[in-house]
């Protein structure tokens, strides 16, 4: 991450998304609330032209089979059962394949389903949306001259007790080493999983959540994450920011990564001003994509990653809103209107309430760059099938 951010949004993919964790069933924010919205006023075409919408209707509907049907989640102020997110998401993927999208579906669609908005405070919620990808990484399995910079596996020291990260001194929890005392200390020699030829690339690694690296014989193996130390994230956007060395209004991935590379100097102490460390282990080569906290494949520009205390796992949603503009050469030139079909199959440790959105843009320089700049208000509409 896939579960790329705390308070100040603007930090995009630097705010620390760290999703492949359970979902739980638990309360939404008091305020938040939904309420029924003409469907037909607001469905339009899909910008994706229909691309992966089964893919992300399967992908749903695989890990709902793993639950009893009468669990429930909570989609704001309301209840929502398994069954019912199951009935939704089959009836969405009969619908879309019968009718292939376009105006029939949406007569069709606005027949069976309810198009929820959020409300919080009775206004309308818009989401913050950003975007995250899965990045590409030179490594060898080797410390040498060239691939200095680890990825660990987890830690055998590292446990969970009493819901608290940490480890065990004289018989008593204590917070797990720090980002720094891991790399400066060589406190974990011996666990490491790959070697990396680029620190800010390894940072950006465990920003996403999960990669690819390519290693020295060409073979190109998947890394997943596993677990973290516990520690607090801290933007190091937001200290640069601080420091003046950029505008607030400036921060992006990009715009770090080549203040870095023109002050390399500064990255051990810039990296380090982050606490959060996190751990990972070898993914499944046959798998179609990274790994959300479902524990199913991500699809590219469908999956999301929301607030698990707010929305059920796979439900669907419309997304309306921008995303970046590329031309030819795959250069940025803008934005133009985004709107589709998404479902929840991530969530991440920034992403809190029912304001925030996360969404997986796959693969390769496309989906890189869009990701550094994702930044944006939209609007989030939830579809339940009706009753």
């Amino acid at each position: 991450m896939l579960c790329l951010r705390k308070e100040i949004w603007l930090f995009l993919l630097l705010l620390g998304i760290f999703p492949r964790t359970g979902w739980s069933v638990a309360g939404a924010t008091p305020a938040c609330r939904t309420v029924a919205v003409d469907f037909r006023s607001l469905f339009g075409p899909d910008d994706l032209a229909g691309a992966s919408l089964t893919d992300g209707v399967a992908t749903s509907l695989r890990y709902l089979a793993k639950l009893p049907p009468a669990d429930t989640y909570k989609l704001c102020d309301r209840q929502v059962s398994v069954a019912d997110l199951q009935a939704t998401l089959s009836e969405l993927g009969r619908l879309w394949e019968a009718t292939g999208g376009g105006k029939e579906f949406i007569r069709k669609a606005a027949d069976k389903f309810d198009l929820l908005t959020v409300k919080v405070a009775d206004k309308p919620k818009k989401v913050m949306v950003t975007g995250y990808f899965e990045p590409l990484l030179e490594g060898a399995l080797e410390l040498d001259e060239q691939f200095a910079y680890p990825l660990y596996m987890t830690p055998a020291d590292l446990i969970l007790q009493d819901g608290e990260i940490g480890r065990l001194e004289d018989g008593r929890l204590v917070p797990y080493w720090t980002r720094a005392e891991i790399e400066e200390q060589k406190l974990l020699a011996g666990q490491e999983l790959v070697y990396l030829n680029d620190p800010v690339e390894a940072f950006i690694l465990q920003i996403q959540g999960s990669g690819r690296v390519r290693l020295r014989d060409g073979s190109v193996r998947r890394v997943q994450y596993a677990a973290k130390n516990g520690r607090p994230y801290t933007s190091i956007g937001k200290l640069l920011a601080e420091r003046g060395v950029m505008r607030l209004s400036k921060v992006t991935l990009p715009a770090i990564s080549a203040y870095l590379a023109a002050h390399p100097e500064e990255i051990k102490d810039v990296l380090h001003h982050n606490e959060s460390y996190v751990f990972f282990r070898w993914g499944a080569s046959e798998q179609c994509g990274p790994l959300g906290c479902l524990g199913e494949p991500l699809i590219p520009n469908r999956s999301v990653a929301l607030d698990r205390e707010c929305f059920p796992p796979g439900i669907p949603a419309l997304l309306v809103g921008r995303k970046p503009k590329f031309n030819t050469k795959d250069k940025i030139t803008g934005s133009i209107k985004m709107q589709r079909l998404v479902f929840n199959h991530d969530t991440g440790s920034a992403i809190r309430g029912p304001g925030r959105l996360d969404l997986f843009l796959g693969y390769g320089a496309r989906a890189r760059s869009g990701a550094g700049v994702m930044k944006g208000q939209a609007r989030l509409y939830f579809l339940l099938k009706k009753k």
